[in-house]
């Protein structure tokens, strides 16, 4: 599987189009010979036909990086309704390259499209329902809302469910700006640079207090691996290269300061958080 072949399965799928989507998967699988890929897909494509979830729709300490609960949907046109420049670096795309993650993406967008579907992913959110105390939650690792229904949706279930401190990163301003629901107050957004929309339309959305600030993509004008965000000489790099104060990421969400993750503390609201493009 390639790039174009992942892109024409997600037109589909953005298109709200099940039959046209498995009728691209049977195009695909007659010349895909990746066991993997194929596995994948024929899963895919059964729950296309059946609605019946094949793929774990949420992950929860999947890795060193991330170790919260998080869900992730399909980036991309048709997807994210805010983007603009990202397009051309956004790290989503690399995770195509795994069937297993693409395919998850593709259910989890599919299950965002109908009010069944919704009801598939708040269930697989309370299996991690606490006994006691919260947990932190990453809404869409990768993905973003699709619009004024998706944030609807998702700010009654933070809403109904206090336990999950929530935070994220956006490019669908002006969604937000649309949106007259509540916002509950264990959600925190991360306004992500790349995003089509202007800066007026950005700084109307700072006014909000749900807003933590800005979280930029900076380009240091060389190849970048993740492992280099914890670097001191890279992170010098990457403040030299930004023109404003900035806390500098370190690609490790659990533990990137003494105090709690930066992304989704109020101590650090107003502060801009850069990361250098990968």
């Amino acid at each position: 599987m390639n790039r174009a072949q992942c892109t024409r399965i997600a037109n589909a799928i953005s298109k709200k189009d099940n039959h046209g989507a498995v009728a691209v998967i049977d195009d695909v699988l007659t010349t895909e010979t990746g066991a993997h890929w194929v596995r994948d897909l024929t899963k895919l494509k059964s729950f296309l036909l059946d609605g019946a979830p094949c793929f774990s729709i949420m992950a929860k300490d999947g890795n060193g990086k991330l170790p919260f609960l998080a869900f992730s949907s399909l980036a991309g046109k048709g997807f994210c309704v805010g983007a603009g420049d990202c397009l051309n670096f956004c790290y989503s795309f690399k995770a195509w390259r795994y069937p297993s993650a693409f395919c998850r993406q593709a259910q989890n967008s599919i299950l965002l499209q109908s009010d069944e579907g919704r009801a598939h992913i708040l269930k697989a959110v309370d299996r991690f329902e606490p006994k006691f105390g919260a947990i932190d939650f990453r809404l869409y690792v990768d993905g973003d809302f699709t619009g004024v229904d998706d944030i609807a949706f998702w700010m009654q279930a933070l809403t109904a469910r206090p336990w999950l401190i929530t935070y994220g990163y956006s490019k669908s301003w002006q969604s937000f700006l649309d949106y007259k629901g509540t916002v509950p107050s264990n959600y925190r957004l991360n306004l992500s640079s790349g995003s089509k929309y202007s800066d007026v339309v950005k700084d109307r959305l700072k006014a909000f207090d749900y807003v933590r600030g800005e979280f930029v993509a900076v380009s240091v004008g060389s190849h970048v691996k993740s492992t280099d965000h914890g670097d001191r000489a890279h992170q010098a790099k990457l403040r030299k290269a930004y023109p404003k104060k900035a806390y500098t990421c370190t690609g490790k969400c659990g533990d990137c300061t003494p105090i709690g993750h930066a992304c989704g503390s109020d101590r650090f609201k107003g502060i801009d958080i850069i990361i250098a493009v990968h």
